[in-house]
């Protein structure tokens, strides 16, 4: 994949996108292997703890404005990885718990921090020197090896710059 295609598409197309690169970059992240999620947590006042149960996010137990990202022990770090920012995506975007939601408002948020938590570990303007010599097929495979995330997760962004390409006029081939 050429760098200069990556640089073409590479512009924030969303307002998530674009406030998720300006926090990385904010915190000096400009290479993969600078995405530290615990320093993120730090700053932001969150804790992050290891447990044995679902993942989640909550307010601190005894100081205020202060949260808690439990993460299941028992998920590969990888996974670990796009659990701990999915629940930095909720702390971070929606304000408070909100039981009452309705589904449809559930599902968003569920959405939302799943787009947050892809732009974080796998931010477009990171991708270029590590694209720059692949083949669209080793690509997925080389992305979850530079950036510490499942294959799965890997597969899906690399879609989507692949629909990015198309949608800009570029040709990519099956």
């Amino acid at each position: 994949m050429h760098f200069s295609l990556l640089q073409e598409i590479g512009k924030p197309q969303t307002w998530l996108e674009s406030r998720v690169y300006l926090l990385l970059r904010h915190h000096g992240m400009e290479l993969p292997e600078q995405i530290n999620l615990a320093q993120l947590c730090e700053t932001y006042g969150i804790e992050i703890h290891f447990i044995n149960g679902r993942s989640r996010a909550h307010a601190h137990p005894s100081l205020p404005n202060r949260y808690i990202i439990a993460v299941d022990e028992r998920l590969d770090p990888a996974t670990q990885r796009v659990k701990i920012a999915h629940e930095l995506g909720h702390l971070l975007l929606h304000e408070g718990v909100q039981p009452q939601s309705s589904e449809w408002m559930i599902d968003w948020q569920e959405s939302q921090a799943n787009h947050f938590a892809e732009h974080l570990l796998l931010p477009l303007f990171m991708m270029g020197s590590v694209l720059a010599d692949c083949s669209r097929y080793q690509a997925p495979v080389l992305l979850a090896s530079r950036f510490q995330v499942p294959l799965a997760l890997a597969r899906t962004r690399f879609d989507r710059i692949l629909s990015r390409l198309y949608a800009k006029g570029f040709p990519v081939y099956d």
